[in-house]
């Protein structure tokens, strides 16, 4: 047998970050199993007067920032992220810009409960218990949403959603293998396709994950250019955002007080491993459009990972402009929990300094 003498190593602290390249700060949180890596230093601010100016300038100028951070091999194809801003309105607290491996996001269900809990727990804002209540400025809108906290610990959060709406249903399309398929179009942030996943003979469970992924990059693909959406006032938000597969048993009209299943493909087959806050919200538009769900009345939906959230309808939206006269204002409840906190090196002799996806 072979032995070595055990050489000490310099002592961790010791070590400096190299002088050369970029180094970011990041911290990061899951809620529902989804990740959202909130980026906290070493990206420079990004500019407009509104939250759509610097989303337009982060997809712009920093995508090659994006890709490095949420893809490999510093990230997954299924990550998510999010910038700071100062907020847009006066009454704010502060602006999001939501990311993913495949691009930018108008708002992010699932971040807006990440990135409250992360802001409560790390003190980057006051808490005050057992509720704080923050507004938080997106490309999409303003989001309200509460962190309830416990021991310094947030144990839920609560946020309204911008105006979301039923845009159309039983639409068709054509899908290379799969023939003629039936969807319903709802807009909760983002645009959203609601398709039964018997009807594409695809389960939701965890196992089908890579069929579901392949399943839904193939309607995606299939819609792309064909569906002609319209959104209120911005027409950089005028495309489909994902596709939603609904389980069996909400097809056979199980009461939508009970609990149902839902699993979203986004981007380039990005499976959502949270229920998706987004598409639920889409998704309890358009039941009260079809007279299946009242407002006040709860759905719970359970992800991929079998992680829930709970939404309702809380009232309609304001009536102008901006919003199509069956817009209703939806409140969507989870939970997240903060997993790292990091410092990612990015050196510009690194071949892969700007990511890569498979």
């Amino acid at each position: 047998m072979v032995t070595f003498p055990l050489i000490p190593p310099r002592a961790l602290h010791e070590w400096a970050l190299p002088s050369h390249g970029l180094s970011v700060d990041t911290i990061d949180a899951h809620s529902g199993g989804q990740t959202l890596r909130l980026i906290t230093g070493g990206l420079p601010p990004l500019r407009g007067a509104t939250m759509m100016d610097r989303w337009r300038n982060a997809r712009d100028h920093f995508d090659h920032l994006r890709r490095s951070l949420l893809c490999e091999p510093r990230g997954h194809p299924d990550m998510c992220g999010c910038i700071l801003t100062p907020p847009q309105r006066g009454d704010s607290h502060l602006g999001a810009v939501f990311l993913h491996a495949g691009g930018f996001s108008p708002m992010c269900g699932h971040g807006i409960i990440a990135l409250t809990t992360i802001l409560l727990e790390c003190g980057m804002v006051d808490s005050t218990a057992p509720e704080t209540v923050l507004r938080i400025d997106t490309p999409a809108g303003t989001v309200r949403a509460s962190g309830f906290t416990e021991d310094d610990q947030v144990t839920r959060v609560r946020f309204e959603n911008v105006p979301s709406w039923s845009v159309a249903e039983s639409q068709e399309v054509e899908i290379p293998g799969l023939g003629q398929v039936r969807f319903d179009l709802a807009y909760g942030g983002a645009f959203f396709a609601f398709v039964t996943a018997a009807s594409l003979g695809v389960s939701t469970q965890a196992e089908n994950i890579q069929e579901l992924a392949a399943t839904g990059r193939a309607f995606l693909q299939a819609v792309h250019g064909k569906l002609r959406l319209r959104h209120p006032v911005e027409p950089d938000l005028e495309h489909l955002f994902g596709v939603v597969f609904l389980d069996e048993s909400e097809a056979d009209g199980r009461a939508p007080s009970g609990i149902s299943r839902q699993v979203c493909v986004f981007a380039d087959g990005s499976v959502d491993r949270s229920p998706t806050g987004m598409a639920l919200c889409a998704r309890l538009a358009l039941m009260a459009g079809q007279g299946r769900l009242t407002e006040g009345q709860p759905l719970t939906v359970e992800g991929i990972t079998g992680t829930r959230f709970q939404g309702r309808i809380i009232g309609p939206a304001q009536r102008d402009a901006h919003n199509p006269p069956n817009s209703v204002i939806c409140e969507i409840e989870g939970s997240a929990w903060i997993t790292g906190r990091h410092t990612f090196l990015i050196s510009p002799d690194d071949p892969f300094r700007e990511g890569f996806s498979l």
